[in-house]
């Protein structure tokens, strides 16, 4: 069974759930049915392999299961905190079907800090001795691509064009969700590795990646997520509108500052990013906050888990509406007008197929309004090469080796599918990794 949210540790910005104690992983593993095919694995996008890590949890090998975690996935000490484990492994469980199923979330995060305190030796350094390989962003795609590569003896550099590495579990996810500490841990196994991260490092030019490879790089992988958060014309203008991205940020690392107290917000959106920024609203101090969305609340696209906390912390659910009219004072917003929704098309869920319905009209007063309504990659990437191949939202078009159209150049993560979990990443990180190794060995044969 899961930990319980603790509400008050939101609030103050720790781990939204108490950690497993010795006694309690020793329990909840003990409920694991030791399956044959351990479903449990086959359910994990990263291959974190949660089978054999319970198993050695339910046997007391405690330091082989941090060994199994670190060794499978080099975001494994993040993961323990943010992946959506209801929708994966946790799902497959087979315990499901007798009891709930087991916490797995909650023994990876034992493991993993078991082997933080307990000093796991650093893994091991990679040789680079077998080309080299450029990694464009330093987020759950890059660095599962950068550690899989070391594994194989690849002399790896990443070009970060933030000061830190981590991506988006990095600087926009609240700490209550996932400490700071955690990511540090999982950046320090990749450095272990030999891994070289140049910080403050953009890549950003036209052709930029015909120029890594004509510096000597073997390979090259893109790996830099989305980064331009949408926004919506009716809040132009207005110094107390901004996207979440800016917002979460700001709560993160200047949130004394954020001004919130006792004040309104709103956020526009219903996904994941959408509630972390209600919740984080409100753990500085917001008096009331509206979550807006034009999805009703069965057909949010945040996970249930998510939806949930928004429950506990209060937030408020104006869920299959829209916002029409702005009222504000100069260039600050001081209310929003809206109106509920109906889907024209059942199952549509785009704004083109929302009807408003007459007489429903509303009005709220707000001090502040984020907007959480999607990203996009950011607007170099259609630059990185001369003729990068794009389609949609400027996501990069790969084949199924997670190659783009331009050869020696691969790609993975958010930036090739729109956005998706950070296990994800780390696991087409890991795919991407193994296609150029082919890549490579194959060239190699034919030179």
């Amino acid at each position: 069974m899961k930990k319980l949210i603790e509400p008050d540790n939101i609030m103050k910005f720790k781990s939204m759930r108490e950690p497993l104690t010795l006694e309690a992983a020793i329990k909840e593993s003990n409920r694991c049915l030791l399956c044959y095919d351990a479903p449990c694995s086959a359910g994990c996008p990263a291959g974190t392999d949660p089978g054999k890590f319970i198993r050695q949890i339910k046997f007391h090998n405690y330091k082989g299961a941090a060994r199994t975690i670190r060794r499978n996935n080099i975001l494994g000490s993040s993961c323990a905190f943010i992946c959506p484990v209801e929708n994966l492994c946790e799902k497959a469980c087979s315990s499901k079907a007798i009891d709930n199923p087991v916490n797995i979330s909650g023994l990876q995060r034992f493991a993993t800090e078991y082997g933080k305190n307990n000093r796991l030796e650093p893994l091991e350094k990679s040789r680079k001795d077998n080309g080299k390989i450029a990694v464009i962003g330093c987020g759950p795609s890059g660095m599962g691509c950068a550690s899989a590569l070391a594994k194989m003896n690849y002399d790896v550099v990443i070009f970060e064009k933030q000061p830190q590495a981590g991506g988006v579990p990095k600087w926009n996810i609240p700490e209550y969700r996932l400490p700071e500490d955690a990511i540090h841990y999982d950046v320090k196994n990749l450095l272990d590795q030999g891994v070289e991260i140049k910080y403050e490092t953009a890549v950003d030019t036209t052709g930029a990646v015909e120029a890594l490879l004509d510096k000597g790089f073997d390979a090259v992988y893109i790996s830099t997520g989305l980064a331009e958060a949408f926004k919506l014309d009716l809040f132009n203008g207005f110094s107390n509108a901004m996207d979440y991205n800016t917002f979460l940020r700001q709560v993160k690392f200047e949130r004394p500052d954020t001004g919130l107290k006792g004040k309104n917000a709103a956020i526009i959106g219903g996904g994941s990013v959408a509630i972390d920024s209600a919740v984080s609203a409100k753990a500085c101090g917001a008096n009331k906050v509206y979550l807006i969305s034009l999805e009703q609340l069965h057909e949010l696209p945040a996970d249930e888990e998510e939806i949930k906390l928004a429950h506990i912390m209060n937030i408020i659910f104006k869920a299959g509406c829209s916002i029409i009219r702005v009222d504000a004072d100069k260039n600050r917003i001081t209310g929003l007008q809206g109106i509920e929704t109906e889907w024209i098309e059942p199952g549509k869920y785009t704004p083109d197929n929302a009807r408003q319905i007459p007489g429903t009209e509303f009005s709220i007063r707000v001090d502040l309004v984020v907007q959480a309504i999607g990203t996009r990659p950011g607007n170099e990437v259609k630059g990185f090469g001369r003729n990068l191949q794009t389609c949609g939202k400027g996501v990069i078009v790969v084949n199924e080796n997670m190659e783009t159209n331009i050869p020696g150049v691969f790609a993975g993560g958010d930036v090739i599918n729109g956005g998706n979990t950070v296990v994800q990443a780390v696991g087409d990180g890991k795919k991407a990794a193994g296609q150029i190794d082919n890549y490579l060995k194959n060239r190699r044969t034919t030179i």
